[in-house]
């Protein structure tokens, strides 16, 4: 596959559970990426708000995604993928720039997918593997009331991720090939 059409920088959005840290990690190991987690973006303002359980706003929200846009617009020979929840249209809009700068910088978002039970199984797992994580189960139902499907946002794919695997490995190299072929077809 040719290098010069790999993208530059991967978000992995979805809400909390979906996986995205997760995925993120492994795609940046596999290819060499480096791997950012959105969460570290957040204020401990934010992050206290979050734990007292009171979800964010599209104003709190604002700032963070905005400063995770720069992370790649302010360094372009940069390639990493970045963990960051992208739950909106306008949010993707902000951590995308124009569609064009996107594209010619050939910036990527890829959705996770996951039915509710899954998030709740999951996170049910996280709270008893980390009960100090600032993120609190309760916030799924925001989080879920405001994640937006794309329709008609070309840097913009989405990824069933029900299945439960410790090794995705082989899946985010497909997916990885399909976005690389600039295939528009969800997974």
């Amino acid at each position: 596959m040719p290098s010069d059409n790999k993208p530059n920088v991967i978000i992995i959005g979805g809400p909390m559970g979906s996986g995205k840290t997760t995925f993120a990690r492994q795609l940046a190991d596999i290819y060499g990426y480096e791997f950012v987690e959105g969460d570290d973006f957040h204020s401990d303002e934010m992050k206290q708000k979050m734990a007292s359980g009171t979800p964010l706003t599209d104003e709190d929200r604002r700032p963070w995604l905005l400063s995770l846009a720069a992370l790649w617009q302010n360094n372009k020979e940069r390639k990493m993928i970045i963990a960051c929840s992208a739950l909106k249209k306008s949010y993707r809009d902000i951590l995308l720039g124009s569609n064009e700068e996107a594209t010619q910088h050939k910036v990527k978002i890829i959705l996770l997918k996951v039915s509710e039970d899954k998030l709740r199984s999951r996170l049910a797992k996280r709270l008893e593997e980390d009960p100090k994580h600032f993120a609190p189960p309760s916030l799924l139902a925001s989080q879920l009331e405001a994640f937006e499907l794309p329709l008609n946002e070309p840097n913009v794919y989405i990824m069933d991720n029900n299945a439960e695997s410790s090794k995705p490995a082989m899946f985010i190299m497909e997916l990885f090939e399909r976005i690389t072929s600039g295939s528009r077809n969800n997974f």
